[in-house]
């Protein structure tokens, strides 16, 4: 199983610009938003909505389609993302190709992290922030 990874160790990640832009964008919605790598793979740049900052995932593993919302600073890396595109995978590479679950897995693992270390992560501090605003 794969360790959840520190904030300060997911802040560095997605601000490093030797990691392509379309990596550290999935790796930032795996951190927010709780969804699961295929759910991120298989999203269309119709399935943004920018406005209403939520991603809607049509067939999630179980269960109806799923709106999971994303930040203010989400919605600006997925606009730099789609990059005025009206349709196609959100996630491709140069080619336009959709990114594979192979790509982003070698991807993470050359960044010293196991991809789905940033889903973990998230949900601890999501539960950590939680737990201190209640306490507070």
């Amino acid at each position: 199983m794969t360790d959840p990874i520190s904030r300060d160790h997911y802040l560095r990640l997605v601000a490093d610009e030797s990691i392509p832009f379309v990596h550290r964008t999935l790796w930032v919605l795996l951190w927010e938003g709780n969804l699961r790598r295929d759910d991120l793979l298989s999203l269309d740049v119709r399935d943004v909505d920018l406005n209403a900052r939520t991603v809607v995932v049509e067939f999630p593993k179980q269960g109806a389609p799923k709106a999971a919302p994303f930040s203010p600073t989400s919605a600006v890396a997925l606009r730099m993302l789609i990059d005025g595109r009206t349709e196609g995978p959100l996630f491709a590479d140069a080619d336009g190709r959709p990114l594979t679950q192979d790509a982003v897995m070698r991807q993470a693992r050359e960044a010293g992290v196991g991809l789905h270390g940033f889903r973990l992560g998230g949900q601890v501090y999501r539960t950590v922030d939680t737990k201190s605003s209640a306490e507070g």
